[in-house]
């Protein structure tokens, strides 16, 4: 990994966490969740978490879910053939930021976790979901517990 922004360290760690996940427990499905970009707060503001998803039927119980809870979420685009790009390195496999911060940098954020799982993304009858909540989990100075009711009610429903 080449470090071209030792800000975007988060995304090192959570990689390598779903990375261990697919090697060591054979999930069906992948959610991670968290505060891992500022974009997220510009791409879908202060109280919807964004979601960048491989399957269509996961987000749509995500959001469902967002709205039945109050942990509100809202979809990303999914294109890793637009995204992936944007981690070229010249001297390892990946950078581990983007190289055009005009180019839907949470989408970007999301792709490099799934860059990491890639073969098991794009296996038959798997569904991942990343949650960046970087702005939902707080109001103001204070922390809004967001997160908590969307994964059990997500759990619940699946």
């Amino acid at each position: 990994m080449e470090i071209n922004n030792t800000d975007a360290e988060g995304r090192l760690v959570l990689g390598d966490g779903v990375a261990y996940a697919v090697k060591h427990l054979n999930p069906s499905i992948i959610l991670d969740m968290a505060t891992l970009t500022g974009a997220q707060g510009v791409a879908t503001g202060k109280r919807h978490a964004a979601l960048y998803c491989n399957n269509e039927a996961l987000e749509e119980a995500v959001v469902a879910v967002g709205k039945a809870t109050g942990d509100l979420a809202h979809a990303l685009p999914y294109a890793p053939e637009f995204f992936q790009s944007e981690f070229r390195s010249a001297v390892a496999d990946m950078k581990n930021s983007v190289a055009s911060r005009e180019n839907a940098q949470a989408s970007c954020a999301g792709q490099f976790i799934g860059a990491q799982i890639k073969e098991w993304v794009e296996g038959e009858g798997h569904g991942w979901v990343h949650v960046d909540m970087a702005y939902p989990v707080h109001n103001g100075e204070r922390a809004t517990g967001y997160g908590v009711n969307l994964l059990v009610g997500l759990l619940e429903r699946l």
